[in-house]
């Protein structure tokens, strides 16, 4: 998830967005009422001395320092003539028969002076300058330090509003996400959640009830109609090898035992993945020992199957027989469908172990994974080969179980299928 891509980020953020175009807009409006106040009550001081010194009007009893010149100075500079302190500050001075026609702002050393141009009526122009320190206001210490602690005590009431409305949304994720097939459904939301949350999690218990509900009764299904199917296999098997054991029928009797072993494998795939979605994970068990184990019942030479792992490696939160089949199903679909040799490692830790099958085989399409993990999918469209499409579902659903990724990699002329246990 990317930084601002969250609920809260996005909440917190329009929020500050909003105060801020808030405190800009009424800010500026302050400002430059401000200015044009002072503009106006300068105006009032400056008009009589203004007027003395362009020769309109006798000088008045208080003295004020004004500058006079012919000419704007040259270190001076044009000011925005349509900035409302000084057309503020002109129309001021116009009212007490001060024309002023152009302003600008000294930019020498020293305090900043306000040169005026007035224009007397009959008279040439004449450059007045005071100073403008008070119509070019600097930002005081005191409004930077009120705007700081403004901006604090937003920012900290925005972030606890966010955090309050979006806290009950991560609960419920987090519940969600901590959810593991065959537990109890999570519990309701908590009572300070708002009733779009509570509603939210009353849909999801619901919709996780009637999705186990489901799933129990495929068990059931499943597991029954397995069961009930190996009682006639197992007389159909001992009817075989009753038969008498003569050369016409030693052939046909062969042929009747490898079919009923053929099927009862497949019961026992329908079964794996029964017992994968419903088998509790509270063992712990030894990666290593049951690699060991199933490699060993496969009864291949070492040239054709290896395995590399060490002496030990417990994994808690596990379920042995699930760690078994999902071992076993991998060596077998990379003896079935790949080349040898096959090598299977297991390495890591007790934090993060990992489990690879290798094999010299052509792999599975990159376009081809998600279809092929899914139950009763099959690479082989023909169904030319026995098997129910479950080996990987079931491999798959164990990863999970577990949690685990299961990856399909290709290093040079290898087939890999990595699954790490986090």
């Amino acid at each position: 998830m990317r930084r601002f891509d969250s609920l809260f980020a996005r909440l917190l953020l329009a929020q500050l967005g909003l105060v801020a175009a808030l405190a800009l807009v009424f800010g500026l409006l302050f400002y430059i009422e401000r200015n044009v106040t002072v503009a106006v009550l300068y105006a009032e001081r400056w008009a009589p001395h203004l007027a003395a010194a362009a020769g309109l009007a006798p000088p008045p009893p208080e003295t004020l320092a004004v500058q006079q010149r012919d000419t704007a100075p040259p270190e001076s500079r044009r000011t925005a003539r349509n900035a409302p302190r000084f057309v503020a500050l002109r129309q001021a001075l116009a009212a007490r028969d001060v024309p002023v026609d152009e302003v600008r702002l000294g930019t020498g050393r020293g305090e900043p002076m306000l040169w005026l141009q007035v224009v007397p009526p009959g008279r040439p122009a004449t450059w007045l300058g005071v100073a403008g320190q008070v119509v070019v206001p600097a930002w005081s210490a005191r409004t930077l330090l009120a705007l700081l602690i403004t901006s604090a005590l937003v920012a900290g009431v925005s972030w606890r509003f966010t955090r309050r409305l979006t806290r009950p949304l991560e609960q419920l994720r987090e519940r969600m996400q901590a959810h593991q097939p065959g537990q109890p459904a999570p519990a309701a939301a908590p009572a300070a959640a708002s009733p779009e949350v509570a509603a939210i999690a009353a849909a999801y218990r619901d919709l996780l009830e009637r999705l186990q509900q489901h799933e129990r009764e495929r068990a059931v299904l499943l597991a029954g109609v397995s069961h009930d199917l190996r009682s006639p296999l197992g007389r159909i098997r001992m009817a075989a090898e009753l038969l008498p054991d003569t050369p016409e029928t030693q052939a046909r009797r062969a042929s009747i035992v490898r079919n009923v072993q053929d099927a009862d494998r497949l019961i026992e795939s329908f079964l794996d993945h029964v017992r994968a979605g419903e088998l509790p994970c509270d063992e712990t068990v030894d990666l290593a020992a049951v690699a060991r184990q199933v490699v060993s019942s496969f009864e291949r030479p070492a040239v054709e199957l290896s395995l590399d792992a060490p002496a030990a490696l417990p994994r808690e939160r596990a379920n042995r027989l699930l760690v078994e089949r999902l071992i076993a199903n991998l060596v077998d679909n990379a003896l079935k469908h790949g080349r040898p040799p096959v090598r299977v490692r297991v390495g890591g830790s007790a934090a993060q172990a990992w489990i690879t099958v290798d094999d010299a085989g052509d792999g599975i399409p990159a376009e081809a994974v998600e279809r092929l993990t899914d139950a009763f999918a099959r690479g082989d469209g023909s169904r030319s080969r026995p098997g129910t499409g479950l080996g990987l579902a079931i491999v798959r659903q164990v990863a999970t179980r577990l949690g685990g990724v299961l990856a399909f990699e290709r290093d040079g002329s290898t087939h890999r299928v990595r699954v790490t246990l986090g």
